[in-house]
This record gives structure tokens, C-alpha cells and sequence, in this order.
């Protein structure tokens, strides 16, 4: 499944419609994605993302917790920019919330908050923000962005606005509380 920037379900939905979810919960470890997390008990990991974590309790349509690291070698999917290695988060939380802003199947965006955040004991940032699907479903999102080494890890919260935002948004809190770097990012 290939991750567009902003996570929107509908790219979420097309991606994992036949994917199987494992039920999942206590610390992993991605080597791989160099980092760690404490996953919630009664969530589902669907088996076939590869490149990140994907965790939904009930469909990533309505919800979903996306863990993943992206390569400082990469353009962002909207915008075709790049961060850098060494950049200050108020730098990194810009391009994000651009790359966001570009996405045109992301109707109606709103920018809720954008701030400097530690994330892994580390400078990082959060965002917050709302749009709609071409079906007038209204979402919410957590974005929180750190860089390390070469790699930009996000950890990202998503949800119906009604109901399943505020119903596991704490969840989703105490999963990036666990989050660790595991190794230094090459």
C-alpha cells in the first residue's frame, strides 16, 4: 500500500480492503523501521503494510494509529519537496503541514494546531487538523513528526471526527508516550 502524506482513509480503505488484521498488543519492535511502541490491546496490525505500522480497532475507514519512517531521500507525496537532514522541527512542521494543505482529496482542510512537540525525547512537532472524503465524512487527525538520522518518523492518529476521535484519542496518547528510536537512523 503506498502512504500519501496525509493518510487519508479513502487511500487507506482502497489499500487495505482485503488486507487481514492480526490482533495485536504489548511493546514491538519494527528493527527494520528503528523503532518501538507499545501497542494497545484490542487493536488489529493489518498484515499487509509493510513499510510502516498500521493499527485499527474498528476499520481503518473509522479509525487508525500509523507508525512509519520515511527516508529524508524521498519527495513528499503532495508537494515533491523534501525535508533535510538536521532541519528544526519549525522547518520539518511547515513542509508537513503543507504537503497536507496539497492534498486535493483532503476537502475542506483545517489547520487546528501546529506546535513544537518532543516526541521520543527528542525536538519533534505536532499538528492537528480536520477534513472531509468526497463522501462529506469529516476526520481528525494527530500528527506528530520527529527527525532522526536520516529518516522522518510519523506518528499519526486518525478517526471520524464523531465519536471514534475523542472515544481513542487517548489511546493513541499512550502509544506515543512508548514510542522509542531503537537505533540511530542511517
Amino acid at each position: 500500500m503506498r502512504w500519501l502524506g496525509g493518510c487519508l482513509a479513502a487511500v487507506l480503505m482502497a489499500g487495505c480492503a482485503t488486507a487481514s488484521f492480526t490482533a495485536v498488543s504489548g511493546k514491538l519492535a519494527l528493527l527494520d523501521q528503528g523503532f518501538e511502541a507499545t501497542l494497545p490491546e484490542g487493536w488489529y496490525r493489518a498484515a499487509a503494510v509493510r513499510e510502516a505500522l498500521l493499527l485499527t480497532r474498528d476499520g481503518p475507514q473509522l479509525q487508525f494509529i500509523y507508525l512509519q519512517r520515511v527516508s529524508l531521500e524521498k519527495e513528499l507525496s503532495h508537494t515533491k519537496r523534501r525535508l533535510a537532514r538536521g532541519m528544526p522541527p519549525r522547518d520539518a512542521v511547515e513542509l508537513e503541514a503543507e504537503n497536507l494543505r496539497a492534498n486535493h482529496a483532503a476537502i475542506d482542510f483545517g489547520l487546528l494546531e501546529k506546535a513544537p512537540f518532543t516526541v521520543a525525547g527528542q525536538p519533534g512537532f505536532r499538528l492537528v487538523y480536520t477534513w472531509k472524503t468526497k463522501e462529506g465524512l469529516r476526520l481528525k487527525a494527530v500528527h506528530y513528526g520527529v527527525l532522526h538520522g536520516n529518516g522522518l518518523y510519523r506518528l499519526i492518529y486518525q478517526a471520524a471526527a464523531r465519536h471514534y476521535f475523542d472515544r481513542d484519542l487517548e489511546t493513541f496518547e499512550r502509544v506515543r508516550e512508548s514510542f522509542r528510536l531503537s537505533s540511530p537512523a542511517s
